[in-house]
């Protein structure tokens, strides 16, 4: 017996194990094709979807209206926050804290027609308006208050009307 017989003959008993493995490979192979070609439908039908009417044109188009919009509203984000920062540097020396205070200034007046009104900023700086209403008329004075101290002195109801005004949390 040669060398080809006897590979012939040992081949011969294997020969069904490779003929199966052979044919496990090839239905893998068929499985995997079929497989690919149904992703690369779903892939195709989506790019149709994606792109139907529109050539690529039309499609770099709006890509560039969207950077133009974009690039628009990068701009007018700047302006709002610009104005923002103009706005709070502008509440800084506006008058938010108030205090008011009505009374009686002279017996027998029927109400409480006088009033005392405390205007300040962030800083405790402003005014006092005191209005004193009596039977011959009416007087206004105003008082000046730096770091929530008056510069001059002030009637019991102005230090209450100060003093509520001092008192308002911001």
């Amino acid at each position: 017996m040669g060398f080809l017989a006897g590979l012939n003959q040992a081949l011969s008993g294997v020969s069904g194990l490779i003929m199966i493995i052979f044919t496990a490979v090839a239905i893998a192979a068929i499985v995997l094709a079929i497989v690919s070609i149904a992703r690369y439908g779903a892939l195709k039908r989506r790019m149709d979807a994606f792109l139907r009417g529109r050539d690529a044109k039309s499609l770099e188009e709006i890509l560039v209206r969207v950077m133009d919009d974009n690039q628009k509203v990068k701009i007018q984000l700047k302006n709002n926050v610009n104005e923002i920062v103009r706005i709070n540097e502008n509440l800084l020396s506006a008058y938010r804290k108030i205090g008011i205070v009505k009374y009686n200034a002279f017996p027998g007046m029927a109400g409480k027609v006088s009033s005392s009104v405390c205007l300040l900023n962030n800083e405790d700086n402003g005014l006092i308006i005191s209005s004193i209403h009596g039977q011959d008329g009416c007087y206004t004075y105003v008082r000046e208050i730096m770091n929530g101290k008056s510069v001059s002195a002030l009637t019991k109801e102005d230090e209450e009307a100060l003093k509520i005004a001092l008192q308002k949390e911001i």
